[in-house]
């Protein structure tokens, strides 16, 4: 689940994300910053941050998701982003 945003930015890009790897093993990542870009009715979040516990503790972390929005492009000019569905792509590393 990606934070929430508006059509020109993310309202609270500071989140933390569990992540749990096919051997069993876990990482902790904080997110501090991100930024977002809407072309036509995609929007694209990416959060930086870092993992703070676990595998990679002290790496970089950065996820990206291209998510396609819930509703037209002009309605969240009043409302906001209601919903919005995508893939997420997470980098862990230097």
């Amino acid at each position: 689940m990606s934070p929430a945003a508006s059509c020109l930015q993310l309202d609270n890009p500071r989140l933390t994300e569990k992540v749990q790897y096919a051997d069993g093993e876990r990482s902790l990542i904080v997110y501090d910053s991100g930024t977002s870009i809407r072309a036509v009715n995609v929007l694209f979040v990416r959060l930086t941050g870092r993992v703070v516990k676990g595998r990679g503790e002290g790496l970089p972390a950065a996820r990206t998701v291209p998510a396609i929005a819930g509703q037209l492009p002009t309605d969240c000019l009043t409302s906001g982003l209601r919903s919005s569905d995508g893939q997420a792509q997470l980098e862990v590393g230097p």
